[in-house]
């Protein structure tokens, strides 16, 4: 099972991660990551996030998957992307074309250079004046996120937090040890769309699920568990680079 997770002390994918604290809830996290309840889709590869940061707060788990296949051709400037790079390309994918006067008048800024950027790292292009994202299917390797948030005792909190996941994952759960007896929070749960998954049953209650990207943060893991890849493999080839020019030396 391909699996690499990412926390704190993880450094050059873009975001920050907050320190792991003790307590009962990390206990259940742990137990989730030891066990790893959860099919990895055909062909893709699975990147777990424990506590990034994002503008909602530290999500407890996010669960990405993606095809690593459709990333074997990403120009390596695609690293380079800043977090509002990829905000402007959520725009244009989601909005459409659109001529540059009109992005820097939406932006309130100009924003040629960071379309300079896109285009550097080939995911959007400018045709008759307007720019453009290049096909989903060539440029977003993502097929599904999950997130967890982990309560033992604040579950009105915990299902308020999983509301806030959301606005970037495929599907949201709240994560108990136990299945929740209130019949109000279940029925919560429910109208919110957010599924229920205990250690002692599993999942209990399926959550709503939908298409990603949904927002800019969805392309934000996007980039995250590539650039973590693509980092992990540069440093091996360096390694590799570094061992071979001192057997030479040996020799």
């Amino acid at each position: 099972m391909s699996v690499t997770l990412l926390a704190a002390g993880a450094l050059g994918i873009g975001t920050s991660f907050r320190r792991q604290r003790g307590g009962p809830e990390r206990a259940l996290i742990d137990w989730f990551l030891g066990d790893i309840p959860v099919r990895i889709p055909s062909s893709c590869r699975m990147t777990i996030f424990q506590e990034p940061r994002l503008e909602s707060g530290f999500p407890d788990l996010v669960i990405v998957f993606w095809r690593e296949r459709r990333t074997w051709e990403w120009n390596p400037s695609r690293i380079k992307l800043t977090s509002e790079d990829i905000r402007l390309l959520h725009y244009l994918h989601h909005n459409g074309p659109a001529a540059l006067p009109f992005l820097d008048r939406f932006f309130d800024r100009s924003v040629a250079p960071q379309l300079d950027r896109l285009e550097e790292a080939q995911v959007a292009f400018c045709r008759s004046g307007t720019w453009r994202v290049r096909p989903l299917n060539k440029i977003f390797a993502v097929q599904q996120i999950i997130a967890i948030e982990a309560k033992i005792d604040d579950l009105r909190g915990g299902l308020h937090q999983a509301v806030l996941n959301t606005w970037f994952a495929s599907s949201s759960y709240l994560l108990t040890p136990h299945v929740p007896r209130s019949k109000e929070l279940l029925d919560r749960a429910s109208a919110l769309g957010v599924g229920l998954w205990s250690r002692k049953r599993g999942i209990t209650h399926q959550p709503n699920t939908g298409i990603v990207p949904r927002s800019y943060a969805s392309w934000l893991f996007n980039e995250w568990a590539w650039k973590a890849e693509f980092s992990s493999r540069q440093a091996q080839v360096q390694s590799e680079h570094r061992h071979n020019l001192a057997s030479s030396a040996v020799c």
